[in-house]
């Protein structure tokens, strides 16, 4: 039997996970079943499940590849020589997030799904801490530069502002179901509004 390559496992992967996208974004999260991305994929239910057992599966893998992409963003500005203020990278951030594909209208299905699947609560909870630990060393790292805290001091504090810092971003998402362009660029600013204060 010939080898698979990385290569052809990754193709079918983002065949599924596209699949899956279409028909939520069609259909909404909770009416969408396995057997509505298999067909979308064009694959048999064998060559599809060798992948993911479940849409919980697909959509949370779906939301960690967006999500990765979107995190480079806020990664980025630690390359740099200045870190940016907060009311000037965090208003960014938003910005940059899409309009389309799993942001912000999917994601939204999903945490309303999440209350009723432990699977989905947990992922949720891991991914909400996966990206508060990215907002916490941001934010300690701009601690460090605007305020010359130790290291110790900026951690601390970084991880203290987290919170709600990612509150900003999921509030923007869940806004940016009900609202256009017009509206998230005024939340972007009230964002930036409040984050000045720091």
């Amino acid at each position: 039997m010939p080898k698979v390559s990385e290569a052809h496992r990754e193709m079918q992967r983002q065949r599924i996970l596209d699949a899956a996208l279409s028909c939520v974004a069609r259909k909404g999260f909770a009416s969408t079943s396995m057997a509505d991305i298999i067909a979308e994929a064009g694959l048999s239910a064998g060559a599809v499940y060798v992948y993911y057992r479940s849409k919980e599966q697909l959509t949370v893998d779906v939301g960690r590849r967006v999500l990765n992409a979107k995190i480079a963003v806020l990664d980025g500005f630690l390359a740099l020589d200045e870190v940016p203020a907060p009311a000037v990278a965090i208003p960014e951030f938003l910005a940059q997030m899409p309009r389309d594909g799993f942001f912000p209208d999917i994601a939204v299905q999903v945490w309303g799904e999440a209350i009723h699947s432990p699977e989905l609560k947990g992922t949720a909870r891991g991914l909400i801490s996966e990206v508060s630990g990215h907002f916490a060393a941001y934010l300690a790292a701009w601690f460090r530069q605007s305020r010359g805290l130790g290291e110790e001091e900026a951690l601390a504090e970084g991880a203290r502002v987290a919170p709600a810092a990612v509150g900003l971003v999921q509030g923007y998402m869940v806004q940016s179901v009900f609202s256009d362009d017009a509206a998230r660029q005024r939340y972007r600013e009230a964002a930036a509004a409040v984050l000045a204060g720091l």
